[in-house]
């Protein structure tokens, strides 16, 4: 047999590390890619946005705001990348989301 030596089970525990290993290869990929958001773009605030979210749920997501305008309940400002900004208004409960340009036009009604 050419001084190989066979161990059972062994082949069996090589394919098992290798399919572990490959798996948290894709795991740290995909948790790199999710890393290169750009959380300061219209699309992104699109994409999470949703109606009644909890107020806790807004910080996590979008994280400290820019500005806090708000006087009664928060209106969160959040400058984007391309100048524009999202207007949040939120109690405990998300209220209203809108889009502004940078001349504080509104360009879209998000929620």
């Amino acid at each position: 047999m050419n001084g190989v030596i066979i161990v059972p089970g062994l082949a069996m525990a090589t394919i098992t590390l290798r399919s572990l290993l490959i798996a948290i290869v894709f795991l740290v990929e995909a948790c790199s890619q999710d890393d290169e958001v750009n959380r300061n773009s219209i699309d992104y605030f699109e994409t999470h946005l949703q109606k009644d979210m909890s107020h806790e749920r807004v910080m996590r997501l979008f994280g400290k705001p820019d500005e806090d305008r708000g006087s009664g309940i928060h209106i969160y400002v959040y400058h984007l990348d391309d100048s524009t900004e999202v207007w949040v208004g939120c109690t405990d409960k998300l209220m209203y989301a809108n889009h502004l340009d940078k001349d504080g036009n509104l360009l879209k009604t998000l929620i």
